[in-house]
């Protein structure tokens, strides 16, 4: 397993991969207004995390495939952390949030959670700040990271 910063020639591979690990592990928690926004916007959003001058991407490889993909926009929000299912519980996504973290100094990393990652975030000193919400049918829950 190796984690390598994302290039151009990864976004199509990568949004398979999310797209995958999306259908097992996100949307089922959505109603179908929730499922029509994320694959309406969201999944095509993912190029953005592609623009080095405001994001840091990494991908984690295992035999030449991408099992983990993780995004920091402006050094202090997370906008994408996803592991294959299959190899989750493995400390795969706590070592792809290390390396993320480790590429900046900010004091406060904020994110909006999926809820069924919230666990997850909070074992690795995540606090939610709010109460779960709903943005045209996407729940999450806005967690911080104070350091």
């Amino acid at each position: 397993m190796d984690i390598q910063k994302v290039d151009m020639a990864d976004l199509e591979l990568v949004k398979h991969f999310i797209g995958q690990v999306s259908a097992v592990d996100v949307l089922p928690n959505f109603n179908d207004q929730g499922k029509a926004e994320y694959k309406a916007r969201v999944l095509p959003d993912i190029v953005t995390t592609f623009d080095t001058t405001r994001f840091q991407t990494l991908k984690v490889v295992c035999a030449d495939e991408i099992v983990g993909f993780g995004a920091l926009r402006d050094g202090n929000y997370l906008t994408h952390l996803f592991v294959s299912k299959s190899l989750q519980g493995q400390g795969i996504g706590k070592r792809l949030l290390s390396a993320l973290l480790n590429t900046t100094d900010a004091k406060e990393i904020s994110l909006r959670s999926s809820v069924n990652a919230v666990g997850f975030y909070e074992s690795y000193g995540f606090e939610a700040t709010g109460s779960e919400a709903d943005f045209n049918g996407i729940r999450f829950v806005p967690m911080c990271l104070t350091r």
